[in-house]
């Protein structure tokens, strides 16, 4: 049994079209942005604020950082086609984490340089618009309009739908997992 699990830079199993060049650039940009603000105007522990703003940002709610939130991408987990999650985030932001920390030395900027250049590399030459952090993670950036919850291929199988009656005797569909308990009778 091989302990070690291969990785493929080729998305070939993501289902998802590619996400445009710019919108990714300016959301990183304004993340990148918002890092600053942490760095710069918190003293003492800013630039440790910026590192886990960086580090998990696209683990925020829908796999949206602020910077992809206004710019109307997210970051998803391909294999179970589901928002990125906190650790997931945190894989694929390691290569900008840690140009950010090379970034904060003065002698070792230049360092940083070669990291991000070749971050952007992959984004424009892969078909798919994987970074190396995006490899690691199994995650992929698509347009926020394509629905990243749809059912899982290889897998856990999706719960089925449970129908709830709404005030008005309409129908309302939602998956059996979103609630716990059955909704309240408002009267």
């Amino acid at each position: 049994m091989n302990a070690f699990r291969t990785r493929s830079a080729s998305r070939k199993g993501s289902p998802y079209p590619k996400a445009d060049l710019g919108p990714r650039v300016l959301a990183k940009v304004a993340d990148l942005l918002v890092a600053s603000a942490f760095w710069y105007f918190v003293p003492g522990v800013g630039v440790i604020l910026s590192l886990i703003y960086l580090l998990t940002c696209d683990g925020l709610p829908n796999g949206q950082s602020p910077g992809k939130r206004l710019l109307g991408i997210k970051a998803v987990h391909v294999p179970t086609r589901r928002s990125c999650s906190v650790s997931q985030s945190l894989v694929r932001n390691l290569p900008v984490g840690l140009a950010m920390l090379l970034a904060a030395n003065p002698f070792l900027l230049v360092a940083s340089f070669p990291i991000l250049a070749f971050e952007l590399y992959l984004v424009v030459s892969d078909p798919r618009g994987a970074r190396i952090g995006d490899v690691f993670a199994d995650t992929q950036v698509i347009d926020g309009k394509v629905p990243s919850d749809a059912p899982v291929i290889a897998g856990e199988p999706v719960p089925p739908p449970r129908t709830l009656r709404g005030e008005l005797g309409e129908t309302a569909r939602f998956a059996a997992s979103s609630l716990e308990d059955p909704p309240c009778e408002s009267r």
